[in-house]
């Protein structure tokens, strides 16, 4: 029942244990910063009790029983399961993962591995920058320069002969510059195109490869500030737990 209402809930109360609740987690990096993990939901216990009455209300609804006696149930239930905790200071919960109890009483739960309450995150993976290359996008084709047409010859004039040399002179100059002129900006405007699309790739790649770079070498130098960014204070206790596990004094 338990894993059947924490998706659609933020905290959920077990009579006389505590309290399940859910975080929301950011995305964050793992194996030095090689790996991307997709945000998810952290299902959490504290010794707070809430009494809010949902598992009950849940199981009344569908046992066909009335809240008052679904609630002495779950009461007894709780009290089996807190009874298991002082023998053998751990009990397995399916579908969730294992509630467990220090030396002092002090309880707290450790998820799945595969443990997801996150309807939002649904088919979201991690992804390793180890067997994934960056795509380069590819670079506008640059159009092929226009031929000029050719000039078409014009017919000569029955005119004076120094008149005509000296006119059709200038009018060759005068198109010849224009010609010039013409070619010399749209190379400079094709340059210039070029060149932005050039930087509009350059600088993001450049600042993931920054940003990626910082973080190898900050995992490096201070592996235990990234272990306490990638790892919650339950799960490093866990890991720093003696093999032999904790136990409940009477």
């Amino acid at each position: 029942m338990i894993s059947e209402l924490m998706p659609g809930l933020d905290s959920l109360s077990l009579p006389g244990l505590g309290t399940f609740t859910a975080e929301q987690m950011s995305a964050s990096f793992s194996d030095k910063g090689y790996t991307i993990n997709p945000p998810y939901r952290r299902l959490c216990f504290t010794s707070a009790e809430t009494q809010d009455g949902l598992l009950a209300g849940l199981y009344a609804s569908s046992n066909g029983v009335s809240p008052a006696e679904a609630d002495a149930i779950i009461r007894a239930y709780t009290a089996t399961l807190a009874e298991e905790l002082r023998s053998r200071s751990s009990i397995e919960m399916p579908g969730l993962g294992r509630l467990r109890s220090t030396r002092e009483g002090h309880l707290f739960f450790v998820p799945e591995e595969d443990l997801d309450i996150s309807p939002e995150a649904c088919g979201l993976v991690s992804v390793s920058l180890k067997s994934h290359s960056v795509a380069m996008p590819a670079l506008p084709e640059i159009p092929e320069r226009d031929e000029l047409p050719a000039r078409e010859e014009t017919p000569a004039r029955e005119v004076a002969p120094a008149p005509v040399k000296v006119s059709l002179r200038s009018v060759e100059q005068h198109h010849h510059h224009h010609r010039h002129h013409h070619h010399r900006s749209r190379q400079r405007k094709e340059a210039s195109g070029l060149s932005k699309t050039l930087l509009w790739v350059a600088v993001p790649v450049l600042a993931v490869a920054l940003l990626l770079g910082g973080f190898v070498a900050l995992s490096r130098l201070k592996p235990d500030f990234t272990d306490r960014l990638l790892y919650t204070p339950e799960q490093l206790a866990i890991i720093n737990t003696p093999e032999n596990g904790p136990y409940i004094s009477r």
